[in-house]
């Protein structure tokens, strides 16, 4: 198979792979971050004192301490703890338990287990249960200790990177499967309806001196237009699926946006408040409008779903930056894209926040979290991105919602002007 279905949606191992490396750069540019749940305070002494201070450069660790495992847990769920050091033998937890517990609050923290038993059985199963690396307390010291830490997180990185990296590669060969399939129907599809324009043309032409046979003419042209209308659907999914080009040319994101406002809007409930702030005098993006416009209506339905019935807002912004190769290699794209200026447009719901798992797999084609759903929208959506020579970026927590933002190379470099709001910024619509 060639052309666009394969150089799309072919895993992208040095992408991915730069992605991930730009994961890591925050953590090799700080001190890390370690949490001691420990209930003596010698062997607390002892870390700190193994550990050197914060501003040591040879050591560059910032310890925090949590003399029980609830408060160790709940420091935990703030989510910027590098790596656990962890008793066996606390006042609320005893035992490999322990470690579960913090698995079953906490899958992804590396832990090493930090404990005065010194049998095999128990560091086996202390393993089994999660941890990366098993110290004993008598055996400790500075060294050992921080080569262990520095393993332990370096190990469970390198199963992240795995995971990922695994993870990507099957939705490369379901988004290649579907692209194959898509493209067999619409050939399929194609050849049946020029059939059916042929002989309405054909009938045309036999009813065209005949008189009395307007009703029937005027029947064989909706037909014939339905029909027309039809193949060109088709026509596009068979170029997206088997390469080509789709009518991409320069266009105006911020106008094109304000023209679908309209449409768009009539698609979203009450309850929910649109709000656009659109820059003027963007550089041009090459794209397809029709098919920006399919995008832009997505993302918008999607966001009013997971709003729900609340009274919240959905923000529909434009705009350009410019991005490195870091900043790229953390998005959705199809290789190894340029750095440089790329206009923007960017979706985002004031609603729930998506967990891992489902971000994992937003783009996979028939994947969907709505009872009514068929899981198509995004697939759909990123692949019209990837078309145009863009990326896609998604960020979803606590408190902002779920953003997305999708990127198109600029095409020239324009003034940028003061940006404009348009409706929603104040009251909510009646």
């Amino acid at each position: 198979m060639q052309g666009r279905a394969v150089g799309d949606l072919v895993f992208q191992s040095e992408s991915d792979l730069g992605r991930l490396r730009s994961r890591e750069t925050g953590l090799k540019q700080r001190d890390v971050r370690v949490l001691l749940i420990e209930d003596d305070p010698e062997d607390v002494l002892l870390v700190e004192r193994s550990l050197g201070k914060p501003s040591d450069p040879l050591h560059p660790f910032t310890l925090e301490h949590a003399p029980a495992l609830q408060q160790g847990l709940d420091r935990l769920a703030k989510g910027d703890t590098d790596g656990l050091l962890l008793d066996l033998d606390l006042p609320d937890s005893q035992g490999v338990d322990t470690v579960a517990r913090v698995r079953e609050r906490n899958p992804e923290v590396p832990i090493v287990v930090f404990t005065m038993i010194g049998d095999n059985d128990t560091a086996l199963r202390a393993l089994e249960a999660g941890a990366q690396d098993y110290l004993v307390k008598s055996e400790m010291n500075g060294s050992l200790l921080t080569r262990s830490l520095r393993y332990a997180i370096e190990r469970q990185r390198t199963r992240h990177r795995d995971e990922e990296l695994q993870e990507r590669r099957l939705q490369a060969l379901k988004l290649e499967s579907l692209g194959v399939l898509a493209g067999g129907v619409a050939w399929g599809l194609e050849r049946q309806l020029g059939l059916i324009v042929e002989r309405a043309d054909i009938a045309l032409g036999d009813l065209a001196w005949m008189s009395g046979v307007d009703a029937v003419k005027g029947g064989l042209m909706e037909i014939r237009k339905a029909t027309v209308d039809a193949a060109k659907l088709t026509s596009g999914m068979r170029t997206y699926a088997w390469g080509g080009k789709a009518t991409h040319g320069p266009l105006d994101l911020s106008a094109l946006v304000a023209e679908a406002s309209g449409f768009v809007e009539v698609l979203v409930p009450d309850n929910v408040i649109l709000n656009y702030e659109l820059a003027g005098g963007l550089p041009r993006a090459e794209g397809d409008p029709a098919e920006i416009r399919q995008v832009l209506t997505n993302l918008v339905i999607n966001a009013a779903e997971a709003i729900g019935d609340k009274l919240a807002g959905i923000f529909v912004t434009t705009g350009s930056m410019h991005v490195d190769r870091d900043f790229l290699a953390t998005t959705y794209s199809s290789g190894d894209l340029p750095d440089g200026e790329y206009v923007f447009l960017r979706v985002r719901n004031a609603g729930a926040p998506m967990d891992r798992t489902t971000l994992a797999r937003i783009f996979d084609p028939f994947f969907t979290t709505k009872r009514a759903g068929r899981g198509l929208g995004l697939a759909a959506t990123l692949g019209i991105v990837r078309g145009s020579g863009g990326a896609i970026k998604v960020e979803s927590s606590h408190g902002r919602g779920t953003e997305f933002t999708l990127f198109f190379p600029a095409l020239r470099r324009r003034r940028t002007e003061r940006a404009t709001t348009r409706k929603g910024a104040g009251s909510p619509r009646r």
